[in-house]
């Protein structure tokens, strides 16, 4: 994928501290759900948020600390918000729990396995797959090892938005998603094809991680392994919240754990001809235009929005497109569209009298102005194709406490300039309930107080 990940460096990463961990979570009365469902536990963790705190508005604040220390020019995408799934591995003496990133981008799973050269720190250490009774080596004629695989081995090649790689050989085991730190079994996935990695570069770990969990549309993803294999529902549900909520922790649901769709707004999900990599692939979306404060932009003479947006291929590869990503930390805008964005934001808040300000690695700042400016910050409402290319409803309105965010005393916008992809981040989503449903090809979404749909410790 072509994505500018330099853009994404002009923001200094404004969650850099911000980390939310996904475990598994039971049925609320304690007991595991069935086969048909289950949820898995979303749990922000305060330990690395002290620099930062949402006020009364909903408005995240960052100090000048997290604002300068963030900013590393050697890094290649996003670091905040990272959400992981706690995922039990193998059978066995080499039954091991591991924290594995979410990524909707890739429908491949890949972790750290012995033998690893230069392993990046985790916990527990990395799976050893000849002590697992489970684990079997992926024939070399499968259509999903590397294209030429040496000696008997099936292998993979892995490419992160973020910079990551990791490279090794395909398995295929038993994953169980467990209640109560592995004691009882909420859920249970066999026959899931993986990586286990032996060389990986440019993961950031944050010394726990232990590798990437692939939910994305594709076969071999953890959702195509239960739809196709397994008879499940392939549909998955998740509605993030934000800081604010100590000892409180939301779900990741699946199948019948799913909230029902009446009430949502819904678009398509694009499933593009030729498009056979597991490494990416992504739930794009078709947009057909974007508002700033009630206000559609006006695309560039002679384009229109929704040609800017299209994903399209050229030279035998796709580029371009809109996306979702909870993987992502916040917006990135194709520059196109960013060119005409930004002075409209910059129009609505300086009328509100907060006039501009530089700030180093921001890309538009304000000054913070007075607390009764705040609820008149402007939305921005993405106009996406509700069905059977018809816009009705389609829109999702991003609310001004997931597009800026307080350095200080300053305002900054938090939507960064690509080069051709747009990606809908982990802070726009907040407060929205997104519910994927595979089978159906479609994205459903409506604002929900997300903090609503939690629990607390065990």
């Amino acid at each position: 994928m072509e994505l500018d990940t330099r853009a994404l460096v002009l923001l200094p990463l404004v969650l850099a501290s911000l980390s939310a961990f996904l475990q598994p979570a039971s049925a609320k009365d304690g007991t595991p759900r069935t086969s048909r469902g289950f949820s898995l536990r979303l749990v922000l963790n305060d330990g690395w948020n002290s620099t930062m705190h949402v006020d009364g508005g909903g408005f995240l604040h960052l100090n000048e600390q997290a604002a300068t220390t963030a900013l590393r020019p050697h890094i290649h995408g996003p670091r905040g918000f990272t959400y992981s799934v706690a995922t039990t591995v193998g059978t066995g003496r080499g039954r091991r729990t591991y924290d594995l990133v979410l990524d909707t981008v890739s429908s491949l799973t890949w972790m750290q396995c012995m033998p690893i050269a230069h392993p990046f720190p985790q916990i527990p250490p990395p799976f050893n797959p000849e002590i697992s009774s489970s684990f079997r080596s992926v024939s070399r004629r499968s259509d999903l090892c590397h294209k030429p695989s040496r000696g008997t081995d099936c292998e993979f090649r892995a490419n992160r938005l973020d910079g990551a790689h990791a490279r090794g050989v395909l398995g295929n085991e038993t994953f169980a998603f467990a209640n109560d730190g592995g004691r009882a079994a909420a859920a249970e996935v066999g026959g899931v094809v993986f990586g286990c990695a032996h060389t990986a570069t440019g993961f950031h770990s944050h010394g726990v991680l232990a590798g990437v969990l692939g939910l994305g549309k594709q076969r071999p993803s953890v959702i195509w392994t239960r739809l196709h294999q397994h008879g499940q529902d392939g549909r998955f549900s998740y509605c993030l919240f934000g800081p604010g909520h100590p000892n409180r922790h939301g779900f990741l649901r699946f199948g019948a754990d799913v909230p029902a769709t009446g009430h949502m707004k819904s678009t398509n999900i694009l499933f593009m001809r030729y498009t056979t990599n597991p490494d990416f692939s992504a739930y794009f979306v078709e947009l057909l235009g974007v508002s700033v404060a009630g206000k559609r932009l006006v695309p560039p003479p002679g384009r229109r929005m929704r040609e800017i947006f299209r994903r399209f291929m050229s030279h035998g590869r796709w580029h371009g497109g809109c996306l979702i990503d909870p993987g992502t930390s916040t917006m990135t805008m194709t520059q196109l569209v960013y060119n005409v964005l930004e002075p409209a934001v910059e129009e609505h808040v300086k009328g509100l009298g907060m006039p501009l300000v530089k700030r180093h690695g921001y890309r538009l700042c304000f000054s913070g102005g007075t607390q009764a400016a705040f609820p008149h910050l402007p939305t921005v409402t993405l106009h996406f194709v509700f069905e059977e290319g018809r816009e009705q409803d389609g829109d999702l309105v991003i609310r001004p406490q997931q597009l800026f965010v307080f350095v200080n005393q300053d305002i900054c916008l938090a939507v960064v300039p690509s080069e051709h992809t747009t990606i809908i981040g982990a802070m726009q989503q907040v407060d929205t309930r997104f519910v994927y449903d595979v089978v159906a090809g479609k994205i459903h979404f409506a604002p929900e107080r997300c903090s609503d749909d939690t629990g607390g410790p065990n």
